[in-house]
């Protein structure tokens, strides 16, 4: 009778990644409370087009088109449309499969959830229209740090208040331009500074209502 050969396990390896990797992201300070999203976009255009000039007539107007979607802060599909329209490179990353938690929002505004879910197929359907990819799960730091260590620039949603204590809970987007063995550094629209957060501090920060999203923007090839 043959003996049957050993099976092996196979290994499962570790992602690499470099120490560290920072970039140059300029700052930019949101003009109003729900327009992180499109600051956002205007730091990582500005990084990808040194060119390009931050304005408040250009934060507004790539608010208009973030906002679709979403009550104020900006949705995934109108953020990643913005930065796509413009000449930028966006994947998404999100654990979310509908509107998610701006059906709460709504409700509170006082929003009609059909006209809420008009808005977020609508600008859904837009994204898709301008070939941007879609990874459903949950964002983690592994996965941030890989795509800097990529070249991407990734835009994330945090709880505003796990950065600045002295706010409501409300959906806030943050620009991470990098890390190294100990910290992730962030550019947040409110305040308009580089925050230094240590990893872990940084892994319970991520995501709003339970929700993860990632915008990771970069030049088109």
């Amino acid at each position: 009778m043959a003996k049957k050969r050993p099976t092996r396990t196979k290994k499962t390896s570790r992602p690499t990644f470099r120490e560290s990797k920072i970039f140059d992201v300029p700052n930019y300070a949101q003009s109003e409370a729900f327009t992180s999203s499109a600051a956002c976009a205007m730091m990582a255009l500005k990084y990808l087009n040194k060119d390009m000039r931050m304005r408040k007539e250009t934060e507004f107007e790539i608010w208009q088109e973030a906002v679709n979607g979403s009550v104020w802060h900006g949705s995934r599909y109108g953020l990643a449309y913005a930065l796509a329209k413009r000449g930028a490179r966006a994947q998404i990353v999100s654990n979310a499969k509908d509107e998610g938690y701006e059906k709460k929002l709504a409700v509170y505004e006082g929003i009609n959830l059909d006209t809420l879910s008009a808005s977020f197929n609508e600008i859904k359907g837009k994204a898709k229209s301008l070939k941007i990819n879609e990874q459903y799960g949950k964002v983690t730091l592994s996965m941030i740090k890989k795509q800097l260590t990529a070249g991407k620039i990734p835009i994330v949603l945090i709880n505003a208040n796990t950065l600045n204590p002295y706010l409501d809970s409300s959906p806030q987007w943050v620009v991470i331009k990098g890390y190294d063995k100990d910290a992730i550094y962030i550019n947040d629209p409110y305040s308009a500074t580089t925050m230094t957060i240590e990893q872990q501090v940084f892994k319970g920060a991520l995501g709003y209502e339970g929700e993860c999203h990632m915008i990771a923007v970069s030049t088109r090839k």
